[in-house]
């Protein structure tokens, strides 16, 4: 009996040991940790977004900005309940799957997880009416993203949205983390490291269900750099209506010739950038991942044939290799045999000089010019202008397109090949931006510059950063075959296929092109691409643009009186519509 009393006084012991130990242990070695780790179920810690710097014109208008909002968001630690998700999924209609997805793909389960970016006061209201039943849920107020003037310039701009995974990656050394806004395209994401600012950071004590208390602290954030752009919104009006007016596919460029200035790009169709920071619908997405292609910055991601636009590349390869000079002449019968094969030209012109050949588009002329130079030196002339490489331009997406030698083609390359090149057909391809900064180093006289959007950046702490232009090229060697080019551009005009680019007291300088373009299931008539590059006043340019209609039909009756309608707006402020009519190539 008394043994079994001595076992017991001597369990109660060691247990009473163990417990002290375990108390010391908690409370002396440990304490610090269960301190902080109380304090992390009371305290919240909250990332508070800067926001973005404003977007502006050449003439300080507004072309993005922000505006306050309501953002609703769930902490996942204590927000993961059924019954509350699908409470707050119906009030949100936001689906309960999504809303999962979201809070499992969180790395945090302490930061709130971004579930509604602009939520509307009657969904706050329901949710502050509910929330003993929906804990975790918060409701903050933020500012979003606001472009005032909706698809205006859309693809200069780009769009916002919550970043990605892949995104995060992108942006990490800028500090980018879940549930932030970044820039997705154009310039918002270009300059995402000036525009996005300093985060601050709020202490914030919260009760057992998450939700806010006090503030015990906060750290305010720094706003974002504003950016000063190149373009002009009145211009840009002017450029996005001459482009929707025709109701086709296209894209329109326009430069200053004299630094690389975009005063204006257009594609169409566009889409409205609000609907990406307010939070997309499905519907919405639908809609742009149409066949119509609206996100699809056609300025500077879709390639095409130049047609007779590339017949000012050969030219120059022709007057500075000494092929023909300003008084050559030519015979074109209307067509001409190369191989076994049949060239033709869209007309017969009969004898023709060099001059008149790039007035009047003469194909023979540059058939017969082309074969001499042959495709390399023809492609070295391309390369010098521009073509088959990115032009640079600060937005996010640019293709290089293709200027073909005999060397990258896989079969053999035949005399047919040079000769479709020499008229900027075949395997020639490029981008409206290229052809834009093609015209403008041949209306400044040979300098080719690097095309840019943004021209200053406007720091909080009120420094500027000017960006200069940057001059890729200066080919003022050829500045006697760069002004015998630019006589026969203002023929174009004058005289020529152009004719319907002409303005009462402004000189104009072009080159149309008409792109073949083959049947396939998004033309299947086959209708054939409208180009048209021009600059002017033609003895001191100050505007130069490329215009591409797709399906368009003849440069000279589609875009000629597009490039009217905007050299005339520009240079006087006066408006005009400029109907069409037909015109040769």
């Amino acid at each position: 009996m008394r043994v079994r009393v001595y076992i017991f006084y001597l369990f109660i012991l060691t247990l009473g040991i163990v417990l002290i130990v375990k108390l010391y242990q908690i409370q002396v070695v440990q304490g610090e940790y269960f301190r902080e780790l109380a304090e992390g179920n009371r305290i919240r810690l909250f990332s508070v977004s800067a926001p973005r710097g404003e977007i502006i014109d050449r003439k300080g208008r507004i072309m993005a900005k922000n505006r306050p909002s309501f953002t609703v968001s769930v902490i996942p630690f204590e927000g993961e309940k059924e019954e509350s998700l699908k409470l707050l999924s119906k009030i949100t209609g936001v689906s309960y799957t999504e809303i999962k997805e979201k809070i499992k793909g969180a790395p945090n389960k302490l930061q709130p997880v971004n579930i509604v970016l602009d939520a509307d006061l009657k969904m706050v209201s329901k949710i502050k009416e509910l929330e003993d039943k929906l804990p975790g849920v918060l409701v903050t107020t933020n500012v979003i993203r606001e472009y005032p003037n909706k698809s205006l310039a859309s693809h200069i701009l780009g769009y916002v949205g919550e970043v990605s995974k892949e995104e995060m990656e992108v942006f990490k050394d800028l500090g980018v983390g879940m549930g932030d806004i970044v820039g997705k395209a154009g310039i918002e994401r270009t300059y995402q490291g000036k525009l996005m600012g300093v985060p601050g950071g709020e202490q914030v004590e919260v009760d057992a269900m998450g939700r806010p208390i006090k503030i015990l602290g906060t750290v305010p954030p720094i706003p974002g750099s504003t950016l000063v752009t190149t373009i002009d919104l009145d211009l840009q009006k002017i450029v996005e209506e001459s482009l929707h007016r025709r109701g086709l596919p296209g894209a329109i460029v326009v430069m200053d010739p004299r630094n690389g200035d975009i005063l204006a790009m257009a594609s169409y169709p566009d889409f409205n950038p609000n609907s990406f920071a307010r939070g997309i619908t499905s519907k919405e997405w639908r809609e742009l991942l149409s066949p119509k292609k609206p996100l699809l910055n056609r300025a500077i991601s879709a390639v095409y044939p130049p047609g007779s636009t590339f017949k000012i590349v050969v030219a120059l390869a022709a007057l500075a290799e000494n092929v023909v000079d300003r008084d050559t002449t030519f015979y074109c019968p209307g067509s001409m045999m190369i191989g076994n094969r049949r060239f033709r030209c869209w007309t017969a012109h009969g004898r023709i000089n060099f001059l008149s050949a790039i007035a009047k588009s003469c194909d023979v002329t540059f058939y017969t010019i082309g074969l001499k130079l042959g495709a390399e030196r023809i492609a070295r002339y391309a390369k010098l202008l521009g073509l088959g490489e990115p032009t640079g331009i600060d937005i996010p997406g640019e293709v290089k397109g293709l200027i073909p030698e005999p060397s990258w083609k896989k079969e053999p390359w035949y005399i047919g090949d040079t000769a479709n090149m020499s008229i900027g057909q075949g395997y020639v391809q490029v981008t409206p931006i290229q052809m834009a900064v093609l015209v403008s180093a041949i209306a400044n006289g040979g300098k080719v510059y690097k095309p840019r959007i943004v021209s200053k950046i406007i720091n909080q702490d009120g420094t500027v950063e000017v960006l200069p232009p940057i001059l890729i090229r200066d080919l003022s060697k050829f500045k006697r075959e760069i002004d015998i080019i630019r006589e026969g551009m203002e023929l174009v005009v004058k005289a020529g296929t152009g004719s319907l680019a002409k303005l009462e007291g402004i000189t104009v300088a072009g080159k149309t092109g008409t792109a073949e373009n083959f049947p396939n299931a998004e033309n299947p008539l086959g209708k054939d691409h409208a180009w048209f590059i021009a600059y002017a006043p033609a003895d001191n340019p100050r505007i130069a643009l490329s215009i591409v209609i797709e399906q368009g039909g003849h440069g000279g009756s589609t875009s000629a009186p597009i490039s009217a309608e905007i050299i005339n707006y520009y240079l006087t402020g006066e408006k005009i519509i400029r109907g069409g009519g037909w015109q040769g190539d």
